[in-house]
Order: C-alpha cells, then structure tokens, then sequence
C-alpha cells in the first residue's frame, strides 16, 4: 500500500513538475502580435486608424523566433532573414511594389506569385513600420540617418530638419556622404565650390512640394532628399544656381537616405523586446554605376 501510495505521489509531483514546464514554456511564447502592441506603446504617438503599418504577411497569432528590421523586404532580405531564424519581419517600405501593397494591380504577375508562395512556404510574417516611425518625436528614420552622418551636434530645427555646418564645399559634403554611406550613386545640382554651412534635410520621397518649400527658406543652401521628380525639384535648383542664387541639391536615393533609420529601429524594438534575437537587414543600394569598378 505505501508504495502504491509513494508511486502515486512520485507520479503527481511528476506531472504538476511536466504542468509547471509547459506554462513556463507557454509563457515564453512570443507572438507577432505581442511585439507589435509594444511597438504602439512605445512609439509615444497616437496609433492612426488608417494607416498603411499593417500586416502584409502572416498575422498577430504567428509565433515569433526572431526580428529583422529592414528597409524594405526584398527577396534577398527575406532569404537573410530566413537563415538567421528571423520570422517577423519588419519594413520601412512596401512588400509588393506600390504603397499599399495591393497585389491585384498586377494581375497574375509571376515576380509577385514567387513572392508570395517563398513568404508563405517560408511562414515568414511581414509588418510595416512607416507612417508611425516618421511621427515617433524625433522621426526615427531622420534619428538613425543623422547619428549615422555625426550631425547631431549642427542640428537647430526639427520638421523641418535644419543644420549649421562649418564652412565647406558642396564638392566636399558630396564626397563625405559618398563616404558614410558607401555609395557612388548619389547625384548632385549645383556649383562643386558653393560655400555651404546651412542644409535642410528631406529623406526619402516627401515629393517637391516638401523639397522645395526647404529650398525656398533663406537659410537653406544645399538640401539633400532621397529621390525626387527630375522634372520639379530639380530644374528648381537648377535654375536657381543659373540666377546665381546660393541653392543645391544632393539625392542620395530613396534606400541610401533612410536605411540607417531602420538600422536604429533594430536598436530600439530590443530596448522592449529580449525573447528574441533582433537584427537589421541591410536591403542595400540596388543601383550601381558604369564609372566606377566594383
């Protein structure tokens, strides 16, 4: 009898052990949704009923492994994320090639089909971190751009971005950012030996109706976009160097201009998330230049 009873015992403490461990385990679980309710708590800004921050791929009830924060999920992206057991996804920029990343414009498109079905196979979920990264006070794309650029200290106005550098060239700031940013794709309007100290920054693809109200401020020299219409902003500055007005412009391109942003994003999702690794991914500059080797 007593050592049915101790057996049974043994088997009880057993099994509430076996209990005990399966809700720690449950406890652990993390899921997409579960980081993202952390990002809105976080992002210290009303989140907008309409926005384009949603999930484009799987859901909240995905249960994360690990994040990688990009600026945008290309396939490269999305197979680097793959074999470093980063399933949720993170990006700055659209999945499916246009802002809300509606797939039916293109019809039965092949390139969007192979998206798809790698994601899906994959069970890799995608969230989009844009309109409430660019509200977070300060935006967190222009916050990692900046750091990534050592300007902080030249900074003297925030929407719109503002800086007093000490005296130099617009030849000289070009081949500077060619430097931080590793890339010899970026373009520039204006006279190489302007004298600059005050710059405006307008990241990524604000339009020229942004870009140009900048330039149009006595106390903006040189403003340096993402991309912009050839045919607004541009011929704007163009013309006004040809008046002889103190006005130019760099595009640096739309990925070279914010991806650092999202590199700082990695940053600060892991000052609220620790169950899981989290990483950026660089998507990098797809465009290369004839003039110089690789």
């Amino acid at each position: 009898m007593r050592k049915t009873s101790n057996y049974i015992l043994l088997l009880s403490v057993a099994l509430l052990f076996l209990g005990m461990k399966d809700t720690r385990s449950i406890e652990k679980t993390l899921l997409a949704g579960d980081v993202i309710a952390r990002i809105k708590t976080n992002i210290d800004a009303p989140w907008q009923s309409e926005t384009v921050d949603t999930f484009k791929s799987g859901g909240p009830h995905m249960q994360i492994t690990g994040i990688a924060t990009t600026f945008m999920a290309t396939l490269e992206v999305l197979q680097k994320a793959k074999a470093r057991n980063l399933n949720l996804i993170i990006s700055h920029e659209p999945t499916f090639y246009n802002h809300l990343d509606q797939t039916d414009t293109y019809g039965n498109d092949s390139i969007v089909a192979a998206k798809q079905k790698y994601i899906e196979e994959n069970k890799l979920t995608i969230f989009r971190f844009h309109d409430h990264w660019h509200s977070k006070d300060p935006d967190g794309i222009y916050k990692g751009v900046v750091a990534k650029m050592d300007w902080e200290d030249y900074e003297y106005s925030q929407r719109p971005y503002l800086y007093e550098l000490p005296r130099t060239t617009l030849k000289k700031i070009s081949k500077g950012l060619m430097d931080v940013f590793k890339t010899k794709s970026i373009r520039v309007v204006g006279n190489p030996d302007s004298e600059i100290t005050k710059v405006g920054l307008v990241l990524g693809a604000a339009g020229s109706k942004s870009q140009i109200e900048v330039l149009q401020r006595r106390d903006v020299q040189l403003l340096i976009v993402g991309e912009t219409r050839e045919w607004e902003t541009v011929p704007y500055v163009y013309d006004a160097a040809s008046m002889g007005k103190s006005k130019s412009l760099i595009i640096l391109g739309h990925e070279t201009s914010e991806e650092a942003g999202m590199d700082y994003c990695a940053d600060w999702i892991s000052t609220f998330v620790n169950e899981v690794p989290v990483e950026f991914i660089s998507t990098g500059n797809p465009f290369w230049n004839p003039g110089f080797e690789n």
